[in-house]
């Protein structure tokens, strides 16, 4: 069963230097520090799309497209699209159980 979205993505900020990460590191490659604390993104601006054609052992298999975003803070992560959004558009963002997913600003 999928849960319902969430609005905005999960991200992790370093404690000492607040950079943001997505997904969760172990240590903050900007300053080292090893603490995070957790905040949202809310909408992003889509750099590239791709989309995924097969997936190795799946039966009934149906294309998804995934978008590489930029963040208003510069953080970069791939996401889930929900409809045919494209480069240069701001999406909202929003999880479903613990994956990012996108689509068009209403």
């Amino acid at each position: 069963m999928i849960s319902a979205p969430t609005l905005g993505v999960t991200i992790w900020r370093c404690a000492n230097c607040h950079a943001g990460y997505f997904p969760e590191p172990l240590l903050c490659p900007r300053c080292h520090g090893g603490a995070f604390e957790i905040d949202r993104v809310l909408e992003a601006v889509v750099e590239e799309v791709s989309v995924i054609r097969h997936m190795i052992s799946q039966e009934n298999w149906q294309p998804r497209r995934i978008a590489n975003v930029r963040t208003a803070d510069g953080l970069h992560m791939t996401v889930g699209l929900r409809d045919e959004s494209g480069p240069g558009a701001t999406i909202a963002l929003f999880e479903e159980g613990t994956a990012p997913f996108g689509k068009a600003k209403r």
